[in-house]
């Protein structure tokens, strides 16, 4: 079994035993119970802000990083290779994130691996920034609803974030100072990793800031989406504020090994809203986080549909290994964005 199906199987694990390990303790009848009651007009509403809408803004801000390499791509074509790589993401045990897939999928289209790569990650990061800055700014209008432990949770997140976009950008100085150093310099000077950590120094601050905006503005989508699938399951009580604190932290807990986000984001979900006041019963938590994974499972369905169509080829064998070796040697294999 070679590395990568390793990988795989420790992923489909991970989400198998949590879920598992959640409807035991929650009771899987209750939750399907939520589930068949859920109102459908926020339902939908939902749907409209997080797959329709949030797509098109995601691929938008993808565009922008792309186009500011010099490499000219079509709106359309972004929101192809999103949807793709969220089909890789969430229903197919390849030992490989979606991030990667659609990094990889681009290059093939001539951006090469490497700095298409450096997009993906630049994408990502912009991304869970902005969502951070979003439950910071929740946290100090209403720094009454979150409690100290979620308060502290997001301030020490977000000044990590911000330290860790400082050291992306710096990727090529910190490169160069590794060159010295045994085994890490002899890494450092490989190709692929060179080119990968010299693409981080091409981005213009205009189209930094451009990706920002896009990447508040799906923010924005993002936490509504969440408190429609809420309110759809009976959640009335919980204010945007609410979600604006809950939504940064459940994000990032989809960066940890699993498919998809399942099982993680399950218990994230559980975790987070039993904090607020009044807490959220824990069945009904699920049910919203259940919802939530139904919404990706939509968009990786849009995905299935291209890959079929042959509107996007799937990335070759040779390709996608050179590329899991270059994200796995530097930026990981983030799977974000709640």
């Amino acid at each position: 079994m070679t590395r990568r199906q390793l990988k795989a199987l420790a992923r489909v694990a991970v989400s198998v035993v949590l879920l598992v390990l959640l409807f035991r303790s929650v009771g899987l009848a209750e939750v399907a119970a939520e589930i068949r009651s859920a109102r459908l007009l926020p339902l939908l509403g939902a749907v409209a802000l997080y797959c329709v809408a949030g797509t098109w803004v995601r691929g938008r801000r993808w565009q922008t990083l792309i186009e500011s390499l010099g490499a000219p791509i079509t709106l359309l074509r972004t929101v192809q290779l999103f949807l793709v790589g969220t089909l890789f993401s969430q229903v197919l045990p390849t030992g490989l994130g979606g991030d990667v897939v659609r990094g990889v999928m681009l290059g093939q289209e001539g951006l090469g691996s490497a700095r298409a790569l450096s997009t993906v990650v630049v994408d990502r990061a912009l991304g869970i920034l902005s969502l951070l800055a979003v439950g910071l700014v929740a946290v100090l209008m209403a720094p009454e609803r979150g409690g100290p432990a979620m308060t502290a949770a997001l301030l020490a997140i977000g000044l990590l974030g911000l330290v860790g976009m400082v050291a992306l950008f710096q990727a090529h100085r910190l490169r160069r100072r590794l060159e010295s150093v045994p085994i890490l310099g002899w890494v450092a000077c490989r190709p692929g990793i060179v080119r990968f950590a010299d693409s981080f120094a091409a981005y213009d601050r205009r189209a930094l800031a451009q990706a920002s905006g896009w990447g508040f503005a799906f923010a924005l989508l993002l936490i509504p989406a969440n408190a429609l699938l809420g309110r759809a399951v009976g959640i009335d009580e919980a204010t945007l504020a609410d979600w604006s604190l809950v939504v940064p932290i459940a994000s990032l807990s989809l960066l940890l090994p699993s498919l998809g986000g399942w099982g993680v984001r399950e218990w994230s979900y559980v975790g987070l809203l039993a904090l607020l006041d009044p807490p959220v019963r824990a069945h009904t938590a699920t049910a919203v986080s259940l919802l939530f994974g139904t919404l990706n499972l939509l968009l990786a369905a849009a995905g299935g549909l291209l890959l079929l169509g042959g509107f996007v080829s799937r990335p070759g064998g040779a390709t996608v290994d050179a590329a899991s070796d270059t994200a796995g040697a530097v930026a990981g294999d983030p799977d974000g964005d709640a």
